[in-house]
């Protein structure tokens, strides 16, 4: 029985080292009520993932509108009021005054010991092609980052699903277990009240308590499991693990097990993929934007002010004037040391850097449909079989039940049946768990799980990958 613990705690550290709405009603344990879908939707709202997705969604956001501010007209307004301590003296032929010497240099000092100026500066940017450009791959950062909240969903899909499958399967194991545990603890009192009565030997009923024993300790271990696997799903739907909690569907809802054929054109609603595709278009645009540097730029200017000056501040009610001026400001880099085209070697290179990653994903993608297809048909059949060994052990064990009973059976093949049972049993509940996990890896590696998404979101999430699509073309 120890194997059968361990096996599922097992199961369980593979969850923990995993990462990641309100039901409208309440159960007689008084707590929420929901289906697994209430679980994915209450998780897009609660886990940190997917709060900081959108976060870094209006982070992107946020990027594009400074960005775009650039283009727009800057006015700066500065004012600068100087004590010159001590003037700057020029040195100048004497060739002034009732003396003059052009051959003797004398001092002169320019500038009174007070100046002050306030202006008003704009600018506004005419043509930048490195402007217009980082525009359009600011847009396209955006809906990388509407992809990557995607890719987040996902994610949170599948960690929750996965937990949801195995809290149903620890219930339903341990209701069996606990029905079990009935029928043995039947057996081992009737046996206990014979072998009191001196009826039935000693082995016999040690026999029999031996695997009555061992199913409480199943029982109990399975017990603290389900408390366990109950936790880490609302750990993943980023629900206080202490709130109460009570699943709306049973492993029924989810034996239904079909899958339908796909092919790589589907998988392109993959979202590693449409994510690949927009980094590949990212660095097209860096590429351009490092081209356009070696167009012209051309910028208007104006300013208008104030100055003034004086050997005493009183002086500045006096002698100051205005000043305004406007004017171009066009630049164009002849020559920068080879600089740019270096640069632009390298996103050339690392748009070949990307085809080849694209290539490999793409094979990635079909290898991940063949052997999620192949994984799950394999757990599949084995389940099927696994059924067939319960129910057969199960008729076993039914039939030695009748026989020890009725005194033409030994305790021996109670036992032994009991245990092949349980052993069946768990092998079972491992298969269902495998093929319900099997079926969650297929839907992703078909990227269909976009469908367990609210209806709002899903439309703007395959807009989003619409674009993608789109652009392909």
């Amino acid at each position: 029985m120890k194997t059968t613990a361990l096996k599922w705690v097992t199961v369980l550290s593979l969850f923990l080292s995993t990462s990641q709405i309100f039901a409208q009603t309440n159960s007689s344990e008084g707590g929420d009520v929901m289906d697994l879908q209430d679980c994915i939707d209450y998780a897009f709202a609660n886990t940190g993932t997917i709060k900081n997705a959108v976060i870094e969604q209006g982070i992107s956001q946020a990027k594009v509108g400074e960005i775009i501010s650039m283009g727009l007209p800057q006015i700066d307004i500065e004012g600068q009021f100087i004590d010159n301590l001590k003037i700057q003296q020029a040195y100048l032929p004497n060739i002034f005054g009732d003396n003059p010497n052009p051959n003797e240099v004398v001092p002169v000092a320019f500038g009174t010991q007070f100046n002050g100026n306030i202006q008003a500066a704009a600018s506004q940017l005419i043509f930048d092609g490195t402007f217009f450009i980082g525009v359009k791959a600011a847009k396209v950062y955006n809906e990388l980052s509407a992809k990557e909240l995607i890719r987040s969903k996902i994610d949170v899909v599948e960690a929750v699903t996965q937990a949801y499958y195995y809290v149903l399967v620890q219930k339903e194991y341990l209701e069996l277990i606990n029905r079990n545990k009935e029928i043995l603890e039947s057996l081992y009192n009737e046996t206990k009240a014979t072998y009191e009565a001196g009826m039935v030997e000693e082995i016999e009923f040690n026999r029999i308590e031996v695997t009555y024993n061992s199913i409480l300790i199943q029982q109990t271990q399975l017990e603290q499991l389900q408390i366990i696997a109950q936790k880490l799903l609302k750990f993943q739907m980023g629900m206080d693990i202490n709130q109460p909690l009570v699943l709306a569907q049973s492993l029924e809802d989810f034996r239904e097990f079909i899958v339908t054929p796909t092919d790589l054109a589907e998988a392109s609603r993959r979202i590693e993929y449409s994510i690949m595709m927009t980094n590949i278009k990212l660095n097209n645009f860096d590429m351009k934007a490092t081209k356009a540097e070696y167009w012209p730029k051309l910028y208007a200017f104006g300013a208008y002010g104030f100055n003034a000056g004086g050997n005493v501040i009183s002086d500045f009610n006096s002698n100051y004037g205005d000043f305004a001026n406007i004017g171009l400001n066009l630049t164009f880099k002849v020559f920068d040391g080879f600089n740019r085209s270096k640069r632009i070697e390298q996103k050339k290179l690392k748009g070949q850097q990307l085809q080849n990653t694209k290539t490999d994903l793409e094979r990635q993608i079909s290898i991940e449909q063949e052997q999620s297809r192949i994984t799950y048909e394999t757990n599949l059949s084995t389940l099927n079989l696994q059924e067939k060994n319960m129910n057969v052990a199960d008729k076993v064990y039914t039939n030695t039940q009748v026989k020890f009973k009725n005194g033409v059976g030994s305790s021996l093949e109670i036992t032994t049946s009991a245990q092949d049972y349980q052993t069946a049993a768990n092998s079972f509940y491992t298969s269902l768990y495998d093929v319900l996990v099997a079926k969650l890896s297929f839907e992703k590696a078909n990227g269909r799980l976009l469908d367990y998404i609210e209806s709002e979101d899903k439309s703007e999430d395959e807009e989003t990958l619409k674009k993608h699509n789109n652009e392909r073309k």
